[in-house]
């Protein structure tokens, strides 16, 4: 599987933002900015996405880079969940959430996020 790639989960499309164990640096940016690319490619508001980030590592550089991304997609999204997020990155969720004004619905795995997706 491709770190970022739509699939289609119960007859519906998702976009799986696979950034597992990365940490940050040219690598992380790099596909976020493919990621954007790839949601900016369809309508506003029809876009389901799951941002799997288990084991993934976090820095004040990355944190800004997420915020941004997450601002300029908010047009495409239809439902966002994320995979991964434990501890103090809670707490960034929520920052990101709020200045981005979109809700994130955080899940253990990516097949629960899906199935919650679908529904969307």
């Amino acid at each position: 599987m491709e770190r970022l790639e739509f699939i289609t989960y119960k007859g519906k499309a998702i976009l799986v933002e696979d950034f597992t164990n990365m940490k940050p640096g040219e690598e992380f940016v790099k596909a976020l900015d493919e990621a954007a690319r790839m949601i900016h490619s369809n309508p506003p508001k029809s876009v389901l996405a799951v941002f799997d980030a288990t084991g993934a590592h976090f820095n004040n550089d990355i944190l800004e880079a997420m915020k941004s991304f997450t601002k300029g997609n908010t047009p495409y999204i239809k439902a966002a969940t994320v995979v991964g997020i434990t501890g103090l990155l809670k707490i960034a969720l929520k920052a990101i959430s709020t200045f981005s004004g979109r809700d994130f619905h955080d899940f253990n795995t990516r097949e629960e996020a899906m199935e919650w997706l679908i529904t969307q």
